[in-house]
């Protein structure tokens, strides 16, 4: 068996490029037209310290990010432990999908929504 070495950097040609851009955009909008439909109620496009999500609502604690295709790359990946370590220290749960499952598979999206926000109520305590 032998091994194989995979360099972080990876030239991806302008063509996938744009159409990964074109699919988030094209998610993200889908998204927000469902979460709408369904009567949930989450602020597009929100700034929580220094980072974004494509969707928060704050009384729920949820954000919702959409990763596109440069989500795969491991230098990517790994930009994105301080935003995961800081959001979780304010309480805040994120649930990330990727661009296809939005456009292919809205269903599992919001079993996945509504697991959380159940999950969210019974683990709820007052000190």
């Amino acid at each position: 068996m032998s091994s194989q070495i995979i360099p972080l950097y990876q030239k991806v040609s302008e063509k996938i490029i744009r159409h990964s851009l074109n699919n988030t955009i094209n998610a993200i909008d889908k998204l927000n037209h469902e979460l709408n439909e369904k009567g949930y109620r989450f602020l597009k496009d929100q700034t929580i310290g220094l980072y974004n999500f494509n969707f928060y609502c704050p009384n729920l604690r949820i954000a919702i990010e959409i990763d596109g295709y440069a989500h795969e790359f491991l230098d990517i990946h790994n930009q994105d432990a301080p935003k995961k370590l800081h959001i979780s220290s304010l309480g805040i749960t994120v649930l990330r999908f990727t661009d296809y499952q939005v456009l292919v598979d809205m269903d599992e999206i919001f079993r996945t929504l509504k697991n959380q926000i159940q999950s969210s109520k019974t683990n709820s305590y007052v000190v």
